[in-house]
Parts: C-alpha cells; structure tokens; sequence
C-alpha cells in the first residue's frame, strides 16, 4: 500500500492528464445515447405469450393501438362527425399507421329489403346533415353494442378515433406526428389520447427532461451538504469532481456499447451523484485527519489507510447491484446493474487514482500542519451517538426493536403494481385520457385469443363466438370482437337469425359479401386459417391480472381440439408477466446481496459470526424499509424493487469504514471502547457527511414527473438515515460484545 499511494503521488500529473482525455472521449459518446421508454420491450422475447402478442401485431396490423379522443361536444351534429372525418384521413395518412377506425371508417352491416346493405357506418362523403337523420343515426348507434361505448359514448358526448400502429415503426415519432396534426385542428371540446404509445411519448419526454430539471439542484445540494461537513474548498471540489468524471463515462458506455437510457438507467446519474462521492468523502476526510495528527506525508498515510475499506465498500456496492443481473430476467433490470457496476467501478478508481493525485497537486505545502477547526454538528453527532450505545444501550435496544415490529407489520401491507398509468402524476396527459377512456369507454388494455383452425368451418366459428362468450362473463371485459361476430351479423340480415349457421356452404356464401373489406384484415389472417377474439380489459388490478392468467390459460387449453387449437395473450397477460418477474426479482436478488455481504464483511472482520452481527444493522434498515412501504402504500414495482438490493450494497458501506477503523484500534491493542472512540473519530464524522450528502441528492428524485422514481428517492433517502444512524447506534453494542 505504501508503494501504490507513493506512486500515485508521483504520476499524479499523468494521472490527471489521463483523466481528462478519456472523460473528453465519453462526452463525445453521449451525444449517441437515445431513450427507450419502452417497459413492454424488455420483456423476455423466448416466451410464448410475448412471441405471440407480437406475432398477432405483426399479422393483424399492429397491437399497438393509438387513441384520438374528442370529447365536450354532441356526437350527432354534422359539425361533429365531419371533423371526425378530417381526423381519422389525417391520422390515416401518418406514416406507420396500419388502420383507422372511427365513426366514418368502420363497417356496419343492415338488413336492406330482401338482400344485405354492408358499408360505412358514417358515410364520409355525405354526412346528414338534417336533424331527423341525426337523430335516427344517434338511436342506431347508440344502440348497438358494437359501437356504443367502443367508438362513442352512451352519453354521446365524446367519440374515438383509434389508430394501429405497423410493427417495426417507432411508435413515439407516429405519436408525436398525430399530436402536431391534431393541435393544427380546431376544435372547441378537449382533445385527449390513450394507449401505450401515448405513454410511451410521455416517458420518453420525461427521460430526455429529466436529469436537466434535477441534475442542477441536486448537485448544488450535495455541494453544500460536503461544505458545511468539511468547511473549505477541497471537501466540495473532490468528491464533487469525482463524481461528475464517473458520470460522464458511465453515460458514455451506454452510447458506445449501443445501448439505450431506460427508464431505470435514467436514474443512474442522480443515483451516481448522490452516492459515487461516498468514496471520496471518505479518503478527503482521512487526509484531514492525518494532516492534524502528523502533517508529514499525510496524503500516503491516508490512501495507505484507507484504500483497503474504500475498494471493500465498493465492492459490497456492486454486489448489491450484481445480485439484480443474477437474480432478475428483466433486461431493463439487468442492464440498470451492469450500468450501475460500471459507475461504482469508476467511481473508486477515480477516488483511488485522480483524488489523491488533485490532492498532491493543490497541497503544496503538505508539511504544513493543518489548523484545527473548531468541532461542529458533523463532530458532535457521531460522539453524541457513541454515548447512548455507552450509557443507554438497554434504552437505545428497545428503541430498535419496536422499529422493527412496527415495521413487520407494515410488510404485511406491501402490495404491487404494474400499472403504467401511475407511473405519471394527476392531470398529466395519459392520466387525463385513462380517467375519460375508464369512464365512458372500454379501455385500452386489448387481449387476444388465438384461433388455429379452419375460418370457413361452423366449429371453429362457434368456439370464437363461445370463447366471446366467456370473455363477456368478467365484469372487466365488457367488449369482444371476431370474426363470428360479423358471421352471426350478416345471417340475422339475411334473415336466419343471430347464429352462425351450421352449413358450411351459407358460411362461404357469406364471406363472399366480406371480400375486400378492410376490417376482415384486423380478424383473420390471409390463409384463413387463423383468427383472433379480441377484448378489452378496464382494470390494471393484480388480482383482475391474476384471475386472467389463471381463467383463460385453463380455459384455451380445456377447449382446444384436433381441429382448432387456442392460445391466449394481450396486455393483462404481459403485464402479469411483468409483475411476476419483478416479484421474482426482489427475492433472488435480495437473497443474493444479503448472502454476499455477509460472507464479505466476514472476511473483513475474520469471523462469520461476527459478520453476522456486523450487518446486523443493514438487516433491521431492510425491514424498516419494507415497513415503511407497507404503511405508506408504496407498491413494489418496477423501479421500487431496486430500493432493498441497493440499500444493502450502499447502506453496509457505512458499516465496512466503521469495522475498519475498529479493527485498526484493536491492532494497535487498544481496548473496545478506545478502539469505538477512535472509529468514531475517524470515521463517524465521514459516514455522517457521507449519509447526509447520499440523502440529499436521492430526496431530489421526489421532483420527478414520474411517481415510480419519485417513491424510489424517497425510500433510498430513508434508508440512508435508517442505515447511517443503525452503524453509529447498534454496530457499536455489536462490536464492544465481540
């Protein structure tokens, strides 16, 4: 150690010069980085209900639907459906738009004297104007089942125009296209939108805006946070420095391997700024201490002292974000950890080679010593703490533990959530078009059944109309739609009745008066010899997706035969997929961070059982923390999971730099309780700093416009406290007992 600090001191200008030529080549880099909000996409493309959800995209043109909704006006006046026409040719003639369906585009099928009238609902090209019409065409449509609540509501007071997106097309551009045609429409009602690629602009909006809204303030936080603890330039600038190089190059790893800002790697700046300083805090504090002490060569001492815990930390910090990439099959998850690693890993580095390297050059006079501050809040924390764990451990035991039965309680109460429409805040755009589409609409959650069979034969067709049928016994699918429908349509026409008939012969006659219809193309694939039911869902609740996964996987699988084989998929499938696989998430990767602490912190302190007891303290933060979210209402979802996993790798660092300076006390054959008031001179004041500064910058993500991400800081800023205050209370009572 002696002669790695020396030589870091000695090439400390190359080091520098180093430094800076790869920090300029990874800024270069970022301008490559690109955003994909996309949750859906990191699903994993091996299963079948994921490979069939894009399969019927690919087929049907397009599963990805985009809602124009105008709302506020009378549906049945020709002002009114004349602009439905202007919108829907508008929307049609975007680039990456499949099919458009709305009041003046969809068929409708009519009993005309002795034969069958098949065409517009709404004629676009003579659209009534005389209020009798109106009102005939008001009670037609608001009747049928197939149009009212789909396409208009029952009050007639808004109407859809629904959009498909082509696969392969970037959803977000096809959004951002309709939205600048419909603001160059008047209108005098609302205009609102619905469907994921609505959501999908708006994280991406988000992603891009983010770190520019929080970045500053947070940083700036931080900043005064290291200079009341440290009280001069150095404190600020170093960690500070550190921290911003580690950034840049991790941002630009990303670009340069090809990846994509997600919408858990767009936390990773925020995240690095608040915690990559906590190594460096660490090695400026320790240069402070020796400097008083013996100011001769005190910058070497104090890498030689503190590099050992300082690369420990780290390493239990990356393992803390390792057990996501070994305990996830979420690749947004996964590429979230390996991003992570590599920012702690630049972080160390940097606080290992470029600190004292900065320090080397600004401390001109080194054999200087430094004079001593007066003590402040920062000194007389950690002493204050030190005292309790001394004279009032029964009091301070007590206190802990009914922390910890509150807290068992609360993790009764977690619950989940994979709702992307609470991601965003109130009034926000996709919570303005969810609240009209839940309201006066079916939704915008499709699910599919898959029909494998012959589209001409009865048997198959009644399956459709049967599989409908069940689909319609949930409350939460009040709409279907097939192939049979239209079959069954055209033989009550026709004056048969509303069934499918049981000659094969009347159904070919039938499709015959179907030829060449657009909609035929959303139904049925070219070969006919595959279609889909499709529904829709309203509620996003875990147990309406849990009921949907059970129910209708038995039920496709109960009713398929030699002739017709089914297979279900849609968003409630995905979605419960989703909260499966971050569920799953949270236990293996707790489990493996908790594991790979213990054994860590056991080799340092050279005892399991006391590295059992030594992260005792990051054990009773893990319960508080699911407490908390039990209590608060706060669901595990795809960005909360990450709040236990990393709360282990940072929260356990405070305990390593505690242990270490112990340890140190304890070889130069010190007593316990000199060897506690010597770690808590060395290395209370920094955890205190270290804590506050990590809270200060995490608290920031509460300015999200995301709610996830919002949770996400508020809990990793309680755990910090939770963790900090555990290691200058408890690991004291741990340590004494040893």
């Amino acid at each position: 150690m002696n002669a790695i600090s020396e030589r870091i001191v000695r090439l400390r200008y190359q080091i520098i010069i180093m430094v800076t030529a790869i920090t300029i080549m990874m800024a270069y880099f970022m301008k490559d980085l690109e955003v994909n909000a996309d949750v859906m996409s990191y699903l994993l493309e091996e299963d079948a209900s994921v490979q069939l959800f894009n399969q019927i995209g690919e087929t049907y043109g397009g599963n990805d639907m985009v809602i124009v909704g105008l709302e506020g006006c009378d549906v049945f006046t020709y002002k009114m459906l004349a602009l439905v026409s202007q919108v829907t040719d508008s929307i049609r003639e975007v680039p990456g738009i499949g099919y458009v369906t709305s009041l003046t585009s969809t068929m409708d099928i009519r009993s005309a004297g002795n034969g069958i009238d098949i065409g517009p609902l709404v004629d676009e090209f003579n659209i009534p104007e005389d209020q009798k019409t109106l009102d005939s065409l008001r009670a037609y449509i608001l009747s049928n089942p197939f149009f009212s609540g789909k396409l208009v509501s029952e009050d007639a007071t808004a109407t859809l125009v629904i959009g498909r997106i082509l696969p392969n097309v970037n959803r977000v551009e096809v959004m951002e296209n309709i939205e600048k045609i419909m603001a160059g429409i008047p209108f005098e009602g609302t205009v609102f939108y619905g469907g994921v690629p609505v959501t999908l602009m708006e994280l991406n909006r988000i992603l891009i805006g983010e770190l520019l809204k929080i970045g500053p303030v947070a940083f700036m936080l931080i900043c005064l946070m290291l200079y009341a603890g440290f009280r001069n330039f150095r404190g600020v600038f170093l960690p500070m420095v550190t921290v911003v190089v580690s950034i840049i190059w991790t941002m630009g790893l990303i670009a340069l391997l090809g990846y994509q800002v997600t919408l858990l790697t767009n936390t990773i700046p925020i995240l690095l700024l608040a915690l990559g300083n906590d190594y460096a805090i660490h090695v400026v504090h320790a240069v402070m201490v020796e400097q008083k002490m013996n100011p001769y060569k005190a910058l070497q001492r104090a890498v030689r002292y503190i590099m050992v815990p300082v690369v420990l930390a780290s390493v239990t910090t990356m393992l803390g974000f390792f057990s996501f990439i070994a305990g996830s099959k979420l690749e947004m998850i996964r590429e979230f950890a390996m991003f992570s690693i590599a920012g702690v890993l630049f972080s160390v580095v940097l606080t290992i080679l470029l600190v004292p390297a900065l320090i080397a050059v600004m401390n001109k006079k080194s054999t200087v010593a430094v004079a001593p501050q007066k003590p402040n809040l920062f000194d007389v924390i950690p002493e204050k703490l030190l005292a309790l764990s001394f004279y009032n451990r029964k009091k301070l035991l007590a206190f802990w533990v009914l922390i910890v039965l509150i807290s068992v309680v609360g993790i009764t109460r977690i619950s989940r959530s994979v709702d992307f429409v609470d991601y965003f805040k109130p009034g926000s755009v996709v919570r303005q078009g969810d609240v009209v589409l839940s309201e006066k609409f079916y939704g915008s959650n499709p699910i599919y059944i898959r029909f494998s069979g012959d589209m001409h034969h009865p048997e198959v067709l009644n399956m459709m109309s049967d599989a409908q049928d069940y689909m319609r016994g949930f409350d939460y699918i009040p709409y279907t739609y097939s192939l049979a429908d239209l079959i069954k349509q055209l033989n009550h026409a026709m004056g048969e009745g509303m069934h499918i008939p049981d000659d094969s012969e009347k159904i070919a006659q039938l499709w015959f008066l179907l030829d060449g219809q657009e909609v035929m193309e959303q139904l049925v694939k070219y070969d006919l010899q595959e279609g889909i039911v499709q529904g829709f869902v309203t509620s996003t609740e875990m147990q309406v997706l849990s009921e949907i996964e059970t129910n209708f996987n038995a039920y496709v699988k109960s009713h398929s035969n030699e002739n017709c084989q089914m297979a279900v998929t849609g968003v409630p499938i995905l979605l419960k997929q989703l909260d499966e696989n971050i569920v799953n998430s949270q236990v293996r990767s707790l489990a493996i961070a908790v594991l790979c602490v213990i054994l860590l912190t056991s080799l340092l302190i050279g005892s399991a059982k006391s590295g059992l007891l030594a992260v005792f303290p990051i054990m009773v933060t893990l319960v508080a923390l699911f407490g908390l979210m039990g209590f608060a209402g706060v669901p595990i979802d795809v960005a909360t999971v990450l709040a236990g996993s990393v709360t282990i790798g940072i929260g356990i660092d405070f305990s390593i730099h505690f242990i270490s300076r112990f340890g140190e006390g304890k070889r130069m054959r010190l007593d316990a309780r000199e060897s506690l008031d010597r770690a808590i001179r060395t290395s209370g004041k920094s955890i205190i700093i270290s804590m506050l500064s990590i809270v200060s910058g995490v608290v920031m993500m509460v300015f999200s416009s995301l709610i996830p991400v919002q949770r996400l800081g508020l809990l990793l800023a309680f755990t910090m406290l939770v963790s900090g205050m555990a290691t200058l209370t408890l690991l004291p009572m741990v340590l004494i007992k040893r």
